[in-house]
């Protein structure tokens, strides 16, 4: 197992995690040329010299750093010979604090990173570039990338694709993201990476609201058999993807405390989680507010509705109600086996064999997701 880990820049994290086999560190300034996938208004904000000095702990402990240039739409200016330039200085100024390695989305950005670099950054595909099949990844191994983190809400259950690209590949090694809670084939998958990339860039929106993140959660809620359908990967069942080839694993939140990067870290590693999934698996709500502020709020405008469905699901800042879903990660060993013997057939709704896992392993707090539903319902009418 070989894990890449999202930072927070706290140098605490680097001295928990060095004695796990965490081989990368990934992140990125608040603010870049290219942009990434959190918006910049959930992310804290770094000086350089605080970048500088936490790339250096990073590589000190003989671990990759790994910059986060994965935003997948940059309005064309990767095409500008000016643009180009500054980007190519940003590129020396990061060889030169120690990050010797990327992420990227955009061909056009590995290429010239490939023609201006070298080898002097390895580079990872992000998920980003929706890599769900052999032939997307063989091109993207054409051009010279390293790693492929293939496309969570598509393929991680796909166990016969995922061997096909390791057994077929020259050189690239598959990646898979383990921490993710999307909705299964989610049809805002485009929408909302070229609308988070935007939210991340020099030229952000400071006003961004992540509609298209409560949108799936909506529909999760609507039908929780949804979070079982979810490309999550459980700590238990890394053995599965180990036995076809695959052994780099991504840890995600940029914007999680040390305490919470490290459990998911230890989980992973031990191959065991007794809790709920919902602590490994989603960006948000891990940590809570204490006391709890349980108090429902009556509201009717966009920007108030968008705080409180933050405050209720703990979005960017502490959880200040109780969790609206438990799944019971225990109660779901044996759950990937129908995925690893490729019973799968993607027709869900002939199928129903996540709704039965479903309903033996969801608890749901009724007030809590009535009380979410209603926001979303009011989010929704403000918005159009």
């Amino acid at each position: 197992m070989k894990i890449s880990l999202a930072t927070n820049f706290d140098n605490d994290l680097i001295d928990q995690i060095k004695c796990y086999p965490v081989y990368e560190i990934y992140g990125k300034l608040k603010h870049d040329y290219i942009g990434g996938g959190r918006p910049d208004n959930t992310l804290v904000d770094v000086d350089k010299k605080i970048f500088e000095n936490h790339v250096k702990k990073v590589r000190d402990a003989g671990i990759r750093f790994n910059y986060l240039l994965n935003g997948s739409c940059l309005n064309n200016n990767e095409q500008d010979s000016k643009w180009q330039k500054e980007f190519i200085k940003f590129l020396t100024y990061l060889r030169s604090v120690g990050v010797n390695a990327l992420t990227i989305t955009n061909p056009y950005i590995l290429m010239l990173v490939k023609k201006h670099f070298k080898d002097d950054f390895k580079v990872r595909i992000s998920t980003f570039a929706c890599i769900d099949s052999y032939t997307k990844a063989k091109y993207w191994e054409d051009m010279g990338a390293d790693y492929l983190c293939v496309d969570f809400v598509k393929i991680n259950r796909d166990f016969k694709t995922l061997k096909y690209m390791v057994d077929n590949l020259s050189k690239a090694k598959i990646e898979i993201l383990v921490t993710n809670s999307c909705l299964k084939n989610c049809p805002m998958i485009y929408t909302h990476t070229n609308s988070l990339s935007h939210a991340s860039n020099k030229s952000s929106n400071k006003k961004y609201q992540d509609w298209s993140l409560f949108f799936c959660q909506k529909k999760e809620l609507e039908d929780v058999s949804e979070y079982i359908k979810s490309p999550w990967v459980r700590p238990e069942d890394i053995k599965y993807y180990e036995d076809i080839g695959i052994e780099h694993f991504k840890i995600t939140e940029r914007d999680f405390p040390t305490s919470e990067l490290v459990k998911r870290v230890k989980a992973y590693t031990e191959r065991s989680y007794d809790g709920n999934l919902l602590d490994l698996i989603q960006g948000h709500g891990v940590y809570e507010k204490k006391p709890l502020n349980k108090k429902k709020k009556n509201i009717t405008t966009r920007n108030d509705l968008y705080k409180e469905i933050k405050r209720v699901r703990g979005l960017g800042q502490a959880r200040e109600f109780d969790r609206h879903i438990i799944i019971d990660n225990k109660k779901l060993d044996g759950f990937i086996k129908f995925f690893v013997d490729n019973k799968c057939s993607g027709n869900c709704k002939s199928c129903g064999y996540c709704k039965k896992i479903s309903e033996k392993t969801i608890t749901k707090n009724s007030e809590v997701c009535e009380y979410l539903l209603n926001l979303y319902n009011k989010f929704d009418a403000s918005k159009l």
